[in-house]
């Protein structure tokens, strides 16, 4: 009994475990695509630099409606 309730806890770990990890990985992507960033330091730099104003307005911004738009890129001529 002891050993089933300790599987079920181990697989419960490892759900919430990979479900981080694919959190982590869709919100890193987001963050490098909308600010470019190349480089972890890159984003640790912007990261804090955006922390104090989201801190203040994440209500705000999260309950503001943006319209977004695909960046596109120009051929030049």
């Amino acid at each position: 009994m002891k050993a089933k309730k300790q599987q079920v806890e181990a697989r419960k770990k490892e759900k919430e475990r990979k479900e981080r990890t694919r959190r982590l990985i869709q919100v890193g992507a987001i963050f490098e695509k909308y600010f470019e960033i190349q480089s972890e330091e890159e984003a640790e730099k912007i990261a804090k630099a955006l922390q104090s104003y989201v801190g203040k307005n994440k209500e705000k911004i999260l309950h503001h409606n943006v319209v977004v738009t695909q960046k596109t890129t120009h051929p030049r001529k």
